[in-house]
């Protein structure tokens, strides 16, 4: 996957959306999904991340 710290949130929001019409595919191979389900965690959790940041860098900013 492409290097997280070069990501917006938009652009991981994107790729996250495209996993998750792959995976609802019913096309999509049994054994394909197991990758794409781990690269849609990675990318929840980047997006977890990157709001927990705003949420922490906004509190700040009303002290």
């Amino acid at each position: 996957m492409e290097n997280k710290d070069k990501m917006t949130y938009k652009e991981a929001l994107g790729k996250l959306e495209e996993l998750i019409m792959k995976i609802e595919d019913p096309s999509t191979q049994l054994e394909d999904i197991t990758g794409e389900v781990k690269k849609a965690l990675e990318l929840i959790k980047f997006c977890r991340e990157t709001i927990r940041g705003f949420k922490d860098e906004s509190a700040g900013l009303m002290q």
